[in-house]
């Protein structure tokens, strides 16, 4: 019995113990929640293992809560009923409220009303999932922000909540607007630029077309300068070379006229056949000079094309052949079969025709005479060569350029030679062709001449040195 009661006050002591530590804590929790409620601390209290842990400012979440005050986000809290359960100081800056004033109240009444409705439904969107929005809010002092909104749901003392992120989207749409302005600036200075680029390249273009123009007028200035030494030179021909002959003429048929009832059989035929040779060189320089102003004043006559040279050497040939063989002068055709240029076919009849004939005048007895040609550079180029008489340097310096005294020269000497090449150079400026000679005396002349192998431009046809 005594063993019995000494347990049993054993155990009451073992009790009051108890009684005495739960009492303590007991104590100890009303004191905590005394701070909390009175604000000297906010912390967060709970049973530990060894007793209650309360976690002051000190501790761990200060860095959360922290976090949240300070960042540049309003945060929000929401229950079911869309009130707001806890919010952070920039938020109730943002909604211009003090803090103990924005908590409670409903989110929804700092959203117009044309856009309650699409706020509800992102609200219950934000129930089931994530959402992200930008929608615009109103404050108490009547301003409207744009803010983006993410929405996401928590879980808080065994209940779910909503925890929303508003950031003010105020700073970034005027830097947008500003970027968008800048934008539109560098748009119109682009369009400043190419305006004033194209104005440039249209200038360039102006400024390059007067100075082709003014070159051109420099040209035309020189050919009206060389078609007047031209005019001269054909009105000094005419009144020469043609008045001169023509005087013969006139005064031999007066003679006949006049003494033909006393005159021989032999002598009048003698006379008329005189008469016939000189009206007929007359006639052969009359059309040297006719085709020679119509090279230089009659345009519309030229008439390019593509032309197989082959068959316009054979022409030519055909035509002069019989004056070769009364000196038993071979004529050689080397030119290849479809070689072709760009000419005017009857100009380039009369370049080999004249030119040719002129071998054939100053190549002796059994000679030869050669047509080739050659490609170079765009170009075909023709020679005739002959086995003739040569000639000097100074005769071949002034070959093509004969003036009034050397015409009258070659007129009397070559029957129209000299006007003849005259008349080549021209013809064959005119189609963009050039022509020279080499020649040695006693061992006859090459005559070189070229032609485009393709069209040119408008640059010829139009314009021929004097």
């Amino acid at each position: 019995m005594s063993k019995n009661n000494s347990e049993l006050l054993e155990e009451t002591k073992k009790l009051n113990e108890e009684n005495k530590r739960l009492h303590k804590q007991l104590q100890e929790v009303k004191e905590a929640i005394n701070l909390i409620k009175t604000g000297e601390i906010d912390a967060l209290v709970s049973t530990e293992r060894n007793g209650l842990k309360v976690y002051a400012e000190n501790t761990a979440d200060k860095t959360y809560r922290i976090l949240i005050e300070k960042m540049h986000e309003g945060a929000v809290t929401l229950n079911k009923d869309g009130i707001i359960l806890y919010c952070n100081s920039f938020f109730a800056n943002m909604v211009r409220l003090p803090l103990q004033k924005a908590i409670g109240r409903n989110l929804n009444d700092f959203i117009g009303d044309l856009s309650k409705e699409h706020f509800e439904a992102l609200l219950k969107k934000g129930w089931s999932g994530a959402v992200k929005e930008e929608i615009n809010i109103n404050t108490t002092d009547g301003n409207t922000i744009p803010v983006l909104m993410s929405i996401n749901t928590v879980e808080l003392d065994g209940g779910m909540v909503l925890s929303i992120i508003l950031t003010d989207l105020t700073v970034l749409n005027e830097n947008q607007k500003k970027i968008k302005d800048k934008t539109k600036q560098l748009e119109w200075k682009k369009a400043e630029l190419e305006n004033a680029t194209s104005e440039l390249v249209f200038q360039i273009g102006e400024k390059e077309k007067r100075t082709t123009e003014l070159s051109l007028a420099k040209t035309d200035v020189k050919e009206l300068e060389g078609l007047n030494t031209h005019k001269e030179t054909v009105l000094a021909t005419l009144s020469h070379d043609l008045r001169s002959p023509l005087t013969g003429i006139i005064g031999t048929a007066k003679h006949l006229k006049e003494h033909l009832d006393t005159l021989k059989q032999e002598d009048v035929k003698e006379l008329l056949d005189l008469l016939y040779k000189a009206s007929t060189d007359e006639l052969s320089m009359l059309d040297y000079l006719v085709e020679w102003a119509r090279i230089k004043y009659a345009s519309e006559a030229f008439s390019p094309e593509k032309i197989e040279l082959l068959q316009y050497v054979n022409k030519v040939f055909d035509t002069l052949r019989k004056n070769a063989d009364e000196k038993n002068i071979s004529l050689h055709n080397e030119i290849k079969e479809h070689e072709s240029a760009f000419a005017d076919g009857k100009m380039l009849l009369s370049i080999l025709q004249n030119i040719i004939s002129n071998s054939i005048k100053h190549t002796l007895q059994n000679g030869n005479i050669t047509v080739s040609s050659m490609q170079k550079d765009g170009k075909i180029i023709v020679e005739v060569k002959d086995t003739g008489i040569g000639m000097s340097r100074e005769m071949q310096k002034n070959l093509f350029s004969p003036q009034m005294n050397s015409l009258s020269k070659a007129r009397k000497e070559n029957k129209g030679a000299g006007i003849g090449l005259l008349l080549v150079k021209g013809f064959l400026e005119k189609n963009g062709g050039e022509i020279w000679v080499d020649s040695e005396e006693g061992k006859g002349s090459s005559f070189y001449f070229s032609l485009p192998a393709n069209k040119l431009s408008d640059k010829y046809g139009s314009k021929m040195s004097a």
